[in-house]
């Protein structure tokens, strides 16, 4: 079911809850789409079905400044703005039945920064974070941005404009990259204890496996990294699709034995 409420700054945010399918039931769910993305994206519905099949109840949203329903001006996005409505879904969501946490948290590269953020900062929420193809420092995508996108890279900061895996135009703010450079998670993940599963794809340009690898490498709790094989950024193949669904219910079945 699809609901609007109003954030703090009186701002339409879209959100949607889905039911868990079967008759396993689990705790809530929160998933959070990356930049230029939205709830109904590919890779998203993904996440949010595989989690139903695993007995979560869902919760996925439109950022905003992004594609989606929510307060639309895609120029003003930034990481902050990502965080700022996680945490707005979180307390909406405190009045649904049962709700009680630890939860499980899921993002796609924008949203994984975010929901990492969050998970940071209120480890005693989580159940478990899976951060698909995210981004885990501003400097490391700026790099990875200019090294493997050069003209891309100044055609967003001369003129904003990008294009989505649907070929639609977008418009992105500079902004948007100066404000990621604030954020890096490498130094802070080493002193969180829950359960992390990294996919990322081997054809990735922007969540490098390289970068998963040493991401991994940082974290101490338990921890999964997946690369899954001709992959890109946006899940764009069937089989990649079927590869992330496998994963997570990998992951759910490990938290499950954890407990």
């Amino acid at each position: 079911m699809e609901y609007f409420i109003q954030n703090s700054k009186q701002q339409t945010l879209c959100l949607k809850v889905d039911s868990p399918l079967g008759a396993t039931k689990k705790q809530y769910a929160f998933v959070c789409h990356g930049i230029t993305g939205y709830k109904e994206q590919g890779v998203i519905l993904q996440i949010v079905k595989s989690l139903q099949n695993q007995g979560y109840t869902v919760i996925s949203f439109d950022c905003r400044n992004s594609r989606g329903k929510s307060h639309n001006d895609m120029r003003c996005a930034t990481l902050s703005d990502f965080c700022e409505d996680l945490a707005e879904v979180i307390a909406w969501a405190k009045n649904l039945p049962d709700f009680k946490p630890p939860f499980l948290f899921a993002g796609h590269s924008l949203g994984g920064s975010a929901v990492l953020n969050y998970a940071l900062q209120n480890p005693n929420f989580i159940e478990g974070l899976i951060l698909v193809s995210s981004i885990f420092s501003g400097k490391e995508l700026l790099d990875n941005t200019q090294k493997f996108a050069p003209e891309f890279y100044q055609t967003l900061l001369s003129t904003g404009l990008t294009r989505t895996q649907e070929n639609r135009q977008c418009f992105l703010d500079e902004t948007y990259l100066q404000e990621l450079q604030k954020y890096d998670f490498y130094s802070l993940v080493p002193s969180f204890q829950k359960p992390i599963l990294l996919i990322t794809g081997d054809k990735d340009r922007s969540s490098l496996p390289e970068n998963n690898q040493n991401f991994y490498e940082q974290i101490t709790a338990p921890k999964t990294l997946c690369i899954l094989s001709d992959c890109t950024h946006i899940y764009e193949h069937p089989h990649n699709l079927e590869d992330l669904d496998r994963k997570i219910a990998d992951f759910v079945a490990s938290l499950v034995l954890l407990q």
